[in-house]
């Protein structure tokens, strides 16, 4: 299968991407790794929301999002050291393995008979509910989030361009597989109910097993030279010298370009804790809370809008970057999430939640985040890995704490000038959204055009 996938890049490398020897290794290598870990996320995502309700409750899922923001800035400084210690593909390869051996040893407490899913009981007690929902929160910023710092460190603009659409639509694909297993799984009558979900976490586990060999062989099988990715800020990065743990953080405050990629990371997330929570109510309510109907309709959900990501990723990516340019395409996303909001506020029942939240996230995963990565190109290392952790860590924790506050709001009061509570948030964050990335867009171009890089002292934006 490898052999097979790697003649068929080679192929279209040659026809379409024109790409060197090297480059199709190391898209090859790079949509590989990808394919399987978004093929263990899916699995452990669409596992996080119904392992949290049935284990601690519906009520509690707000508070749990808010609790993240204690967790953050010790994680994040223990993080920064991280970077400085070891070398680039190191960093993912440690956090790939670390969430593997996370996975055996959540798939042992939950196949117990007292802390695991066969204890019906619903308790904010539960500890390895919220555990588990920390956890899966970080992987996000851990796992995905410093794939695509690796992946940026070493890429060219014009390699981003002609190759992120193919990366994410390899994860796609691997999530399209691994939700469609995990569905069959459960939906099995000769595997036994209380083993299916550890199961499951086991199977994700040794995705992220083969993930961490293929980044390995990245580092072994390609010249360092051909790693640099954009040569200004690998140059800026060497001679840039490390300020502390807390770096990341203060170059997102004193760099408003990265400032402004941390307000695109937060709209998105905001918008999509709300509609995520009330789907989620929803689906609790529809399903009894049952851990199995609940699991069964969130990898349904999983599968779809990884089925239209991957749309999104083959036909639009790669092609609307070549004809259209980085910040056009920044501008669809929020353009796309308002009409959305409006069809929502019209029809607000539960598949038509889901239907939103589909074409949010298979925008968002397929076309928006490698648009979004492309942003970090022409920074500095300390950017790439530091300050996107924060950004996407904290700046996420921290929207979706600012989320699940105006979903807490919207039980204690329903409307605001006549808008529903979240029809009127969602509306404004999305206005804030457009017009940051526009900004953003324009300064990234400004940017490649001069050969300049962000975050350091020669440039200041």
């Amino acid at each position: 299968m490898i052999a097979r996938l790697r003649k068929f890049i080679s192929t279209q490398c040659d026809i379409y991407l024109q790409l060197d020897k090297y480059e199709k290794l190391k898209l090859l290598y790079l949509s590989i790794s990808f394919f399987f870990i978004i093929g263990s996320y899916s699995i452990l995502r669409s596992l996080k929301a119904s392992i949290f309700l049935a284990l601690v409750g519906k009520n509690y899922l707000p508070l749990a999002k808010i609790m993240g923001i204690i967790l953050i800035i010790p994680i994040m400084i223990v993080y920064a050291k991280i970077i400085d210690n070891l070398k680039r593909y190191q960093v993912i390869f440690l956090f790939l393995i670390l969430y593997a051996i996370f996975g055996f040893i959540f798939a042992g407490i939950l196949s117990h008979s007292v802390y695991g899913v066969s204890n019906t009981l619903t308790s904010p007690y539960r500890i390895t509910g919220w555990l588990f929902e920390i956890l899966m929160d970080l992987y996000q910023a851990l796992v995905v989030s410093t794939f695509w710092s690796y992946v940026n460190s070493v890429s060219t603009p014009s390699f981003a361009r002609k190759s992120y659409g193919l990366i994410v639509a390899s994860s796609r694909t691997g999530g399209v597989i691994s939700t469609f297993i995990g569905y069959v799984i459960l939906d099995c009558n000769f595997i036994s109910g209380n083993y299916s979900i550890p199961l499951m976490i086991i199977f994700s586990s040794f995705l992220l097993f083969t993930a961490a060999y293929f980044i390995h062989k990245i580092a072994w099988n390609i010249p360092y030279e051909h790693l640099h990715g954009y040569e200004a800020a690998y140059q800026a990065s060497k001679q840039r010298q490390s300020l502390g743990g807390l770096e990341g953080l203060k170059l997102i405050i004193t760099q408003p370009y990265v400032f402004g990629i941390f307000w695109l990371v937060a709209c998105f997330e905001m918008i999509s804790i709300i509609f995520d929570y009330k789907m989620q109510v929803l689906m609790s309510i529809a399903h009894n809370n049952d851990i199995y109907n609940m699991s069964k309709f969130m990898f349904m959900y999983t599968g779809t809008f990884q089925v239209v990501s991957l749309f999104f990723a083959l036909i639009g990516t790669t092609t609307l970057l070549k004809k259209m340019g980085v910040t056009p395409c920044l501008l669809i996303m929020p353009i796309a999430t308002f009409m959305l909001i409006l069809f929502l506020s019209c029809y607000p029942t539960l598949y038509t939640v889901f239907i939103l939240m589909v074409i949010l996230r298979a925008l968002h995963y397929g076309f928006n985040s490698p648009i979004r990565e492309i942003l970090y190109i022409p920074t500095v290392k300390d950017i790439k890995f530091k300050s996107k952790a924060w950004i996407d860590s904290f700046g996420r924790t921290f929207s979706k704490s600012s989320g699940s506050t105006v979903n807490i709001l919207t039980i204690v009061q329903q409307t605001v000038f006549g808008f529903s509570i979240e029809t009127f948030a969602t509306f404004s964050i999305t206005f804030v959204w457009f017009f940051i990335s526009l900004l953003i867009g324009k300064k990234y171009n400004t940017t490649i055009l001069n050969n300049d890089v962000i975050g350091t002292n020669k440039t200041q934006d």
